[in-house]
């Protein structure tokens, strides 16, 4: 299914009864994370189903034992994908979800997870604001520029989590979507 069939549809969190979350799978912590924000969008805004969807940029039988295919969820490895870097088995339940809301949470492109938001039949699509794939997004997030290594302290580059960005990123995202009044 192309981007062009589906049914473009606004929706703020407080309005979404379902949301699909796609992401690069990093290490369990991470895995963690995701999996915690899936459980707040539950709990916090109520929204009924959350799917998650993950690249996992290793062989099959390197996949984490930490991941699982359900009904909403579920990954792809590096061995799913064709010669083009396009994912060939393992998402099509997921992208034939027509979610209220789906949210690349990834900062930069993730060639296989593009194609699983072009495919997605889910109503808004949320991500990052990518010139080259903005056509995809039917809300593109501007991405803060992240504090330049030579202005801090070697201390502070040393202790910087690389995550923070990320996990900054997706906090305004949540927060953003649940204070917009789309019907």
């Amino acid at each position: 299914m192309g981007s062009g069939e589906r049914e473009r549809k606004g929706c703020s969190l407080s309005r979404a009864s379902s949301v699909g979350l796609v992401y690069l799978e990093r290490d369990h912590a991470h895995f963690r994370e995701v999996k915690a924000l899936a459980k707040r969008l539950k709990d916090e805004f109520g929204v009924k189903r959350v799917g998650m969807m993950s690249y996992v940029h290793e062989d099959t039988k390197d996949t984490p034992t930490w991941l699982v295919k359900k009904l909403d969820s579920g990954y792809f490895c590096k061995g799913d994908l064709n010669w083009y870097g396009w994912p060939v088995k393992e998402f099509e339940a997921f992208v034939d979800t027509p979610f209220d809301i789906l949210i690349d949470l990834e900062l930069d492109p993730v060639l296989p997870l593009k194609f699983i938001v072009r495919a997605s039949a889910a109503g808004m699509k949320v991500g990052v604001e990518n010139v080259d794939w903005n056509k995809d997004l039917d809300l593109q997030l501007v991405r803060e520029p992240s504090e330049d290594p030579e202005e801090l302290e070697e201390v502070d580059v040393i202790l910087q989590d690389p995550m923070d960005e990320w996990r900054e990123h997706t906090e305004r995202t949540i927060v953003f979507l649940n204070k917009i009044d789309l019907q």
